[in-house]
């Protein structure tokens, strides 16, 4: 027998497991990595968060992804090459925190890699005769395998859209695992580019639990912040957006995107929630930035208006726009979930945990339901995705329930 074929089946059959999940979402602003212990599986899995870190990656490399997911004509090749290159920079950065965290790689089952999304286009998205759903991730695991040495799972998308699903979001699946309860209503809510949540009614055993995305999360926030704001990357607690005043009807404008009115289940991309559709949106308001006005700056001639967009439209209302957009149109669909008692706990995972502004905008918008970060379920809310994906690769090498199997696995060279 292939000898780490037989390492596979040592690995399934021992009592825990120690697994790297590796996340990098729609944000595309850097890598998650959490290392997690398992045990048992299925609705028997119990687990520990071991420890966790967050690497940023360097500003080219945010560029090119961007770039990746937003041009219209893209290089063969440098995608070929940036599929393999960013296993590299993932697996450098696994060794480095296997270094600070002073753990031997050989005493790591099992790494469990999400890649970095692309692409992503459902059916009802590209609207292709008889093609079916597809998404697009890179890191190749072959290669993050080879240079960690360690067996390592990846492309769990891939699995979900071959049984016909979209492939997103995965995260019903770690949801349904770790977070049901038989007393308690939840909804699991993860901000990050793009916000989703899972609703788990108390004792429910259905599957797929109700899981879907209800649109941007921090994306368009982050890219306003970049744009606007020299050497910022996102707008930290909010607090710009919370110097700033929503402005009403551009936010109307932006809530009547068909992807709000469209019936679960959904899911969308940063290839359809982009500052490019947030400027148009402006243009059909007739507004723009103070900054961006091209006669800004310059004094009136004797007889001639100045033209101006809307009072104090600055680039801090902007960011409160965008920040309400995140609020209400999660708010909005999470509310047709609620029974009619609204008993029930919204648990808060991803970036957008971490800005008070939206945070606060979610607990009015939800009043009675409590809102909080799922810390208070013993997940630090940024290692929440990370921890899912180790869960998913316990799941596919020791689990019984097919129905949880997604990824392909991969090996290293001993």
């Amino acid at each position: 027998m292939n000898p780490l074929l037989k390492k596979l089946e040592t690995i399934s059959s021992k009592g825990e497991r120690r697994i790297i999940g590796l996340m990098s979402g729609t944000s595309m602003d850097g890598l998650d990595i959490a290392l997690c212990r398992f045990r048992g599986s299925g609705a028997a899995t119990r687990f520990e968060l071991e420890e966790f870190i967050s690497v940023g990656y360097p500003e080219d490399v945010i560029r090119q992804l961007i770039s990746f997911a937003t041009s219209e004509c893209l290089d063969p090749q440098l995608l070929c090459v940036w599929h393999t290159w960013l296993a590299h920079l993932h697996a450098g950065y696994v060794r480095e925190a296997l270094k600070t965290w002073n753990v031997p790689a050989d005493e790591v089952d099992l790494i469990a890699s999400h890649g970095q999304t692309i692409y992503h286009a459902p059916k009802h998205k590209h609207k292709m005769e008889g093609m079916p759903n597809a998404t697009l991730q890179i890191g190749d695991g072959d290669h993050l395998a080879h240079q960690t040495g360690i067996i390592t799972i990846s492309d769990f998308r891939q699995r979900d859209t071959a049984r016909g699903n979209e492939g997103a979001p995965l995260a019903a699946y770690g949801d349904y695992l770790l977070f049901s309860d038989p007393d308690t209503h939840r909804v699991l809510l993860n901000i990050g580019g793009i916000s989703n949540f899972t609703w788990l009614p108390a004792g429910s055993d259905r599957f797929p639990p109700i899981s879907f995305d209800t649109g941007p999360g921090n994306t368009l926030i982050d890219a306003a912040t970049r744009k606007h704001f020299t050497g910022m990357r996102f707008d930290k607690g909010g607090t710009l957006a919370a110097s700033g005043k929503v402005h009403a009807e551009l936010l109307g404008l932006l809530k009547q995107h068909t992807y709000f009115q469209k019936p679960a289940p959904k899911t969308t991309g940063f290839e359809v929630f982009h500052l490019n559709w947030v400027e148009n949106c402006m243009m059909e308001a007739a507004v723009a930035l103070e900054d961006d006005l091209p006669d800004a700056g310059m004094e009136e001639r004797p007889g001639e208006s100045r033209r101006k967009g809307p009072d104090t439209f600055r680039a801090v209302d902007l960011l409160a726009t965008l920040t309400r957009l995140t609020v209400d149109t999660v708010a909005d669909q999470i509310r047709e979930v609620l029974p009619g008692d609204e008993s029930a706990e919204v648990c808060v995972s991803g970036g957008g945990a971490f800005n008070d502004t939206l945070m606060d905008g979610l607990r009015k918008s939800l009043d009675p339901v409590p809102v909080s970060r799922t810390d208070e379920l013993g997940v630090t809310a940024d290692a929440k995705e990370a921890l899912f994906f180790a869960a998913l690769a316990n799941e596919l090498v020791c689990g019984e329930d097919t129905r949880l199997h997604l990824g392909k696995i991969s090996l290293p060279d001993k």
